[in-house]
């Protein structure tokens, strides 16, 4: 069963809001505006997608690179929540099954902390297609910067 770490984050509550989240979202990643995180708890988050406005291959499938890049902004964004503005924590290792043909429509995304570490993060990631299947599961680790590079120069006006 996942643990949590209670050397990091353990024992907080989330530090960023959806809305600042979803901020976060349109000023440090452009090519997602079809997300927006709905919920966020100190474990979980929550992020509704436009199926509609994502990249699909023949067949309209969303395509897999979208699929992976989705988990992976949705893991990112968790752990943006627990830390506070943390740009520089980095994807180590993403790991995907596509499970179902996701086809445009409303998606979602929900993702929860497997292990919150003071370097690593676990990430279990799932999108859920527009009728309610799983359409992919994810294992996601983050590396989490020490405290001191965590908020590069200039960005301290996200928090």
């Amino acid at each position: 069963m996942p643990t949590e770490s209670s050397t990091a984050a353990g024992d907080v509550d989330v530090v960023m809001s959806p809305e600042q989240l979803n901020e976060l979202i349109d000023r440090q990643f452009p090519d997602y505006p079809a997300c927006r995180v709905v919920r966020v708890d100190r474990r979980t988050l929550t992020m509704a997608v436009d199926g509609n406005r994502l990249r699909t291959r023949p067949g309209g499938t969303v395509s897999g690179p979208e699929q992976a890049g989705l988990v992976d902004l949705a893991a990112f964004l968790l752990i943006n929540a627990r830390l506070g503005p943390t740009l520089m924590a980095l994807t180590s290792s993403l790991q995907i099954n596509f499970l179902n043909r996701p086809r445009p429509g409303d998606l979602r995304v929900e993702a929860r902390t497997a292990k919150f570490g003071r370097r690593l993060c676990v990430v279990l990631a799932e999108l859920i297609g527009a009728e309610g299947e799983l359409a992919a599961s994810a294992t996601l680790t983050y590396a989490i910067p020490p405290i001191a590079e965590q908020l590069p120069q200039g960005l301290s006006g996200l928090s």
